[in-house]
């Protein structure tokens, strides 16, 4: 199974790097990492809460002490509510980083003048595909 995930995410890196550099595309381009950072994030989601949520795993055997196990269904919500604020806050960056990023895009030509202007070291604060 591990051999076939390599493989497919071997297969569409290629695909994209491919299309891309044909298309000379940058929409492509940010469509394509949207979708796989989207679906990554999804997943790691669902995994999250199927593993940790006592309400969604799969029940253990009978024979536990019941306050142990009260104990570690706690435990779990605890962790898990970290683990959301820790995604979120992920998610967020990841939704700044994606703004900046279709901001250079937009206004390339108008930055590069700027940055330009600027000179180095401060216009490499306007290197917004760089600091993404």
């Amino acid at each position: 199974m591990m051999i076939l995930i390599f493989i497919f995410t071997v297969s569409l890196a290629v695909f994209v790097s491919v299309y891309y550099h044909y298309l000379q595309d940058p929409v492509f381009h940010q469509n394509a990492f949207a979708l796989l950072t989207a679906t990554n994030i999804f997943r790691g989601w669902y995994q999250m809460e199927h593993t940790l949520r006592p309400s969604r795993r799969v029940q253990r055997s009978k024979c536990r002490d019941v306050k142990a196990q009260m104990r570690e269904d706690q435990r779990d919500l605890n962790i898990l509510a970290g683990m959301w604020t820790l995604s979120l806050s992920g998610v967020a960056n990841i939704a700044i980083g994606f703004f900046i990023w279709n901001l250079d895009n937009i206004f390339c030509s108008h930055i590069r003048h700027w940055r330009r202007a600027l000179g180095l070291p401060w216009g490499i604060l306007l290197e917004g595909h760089g600091w993404w």
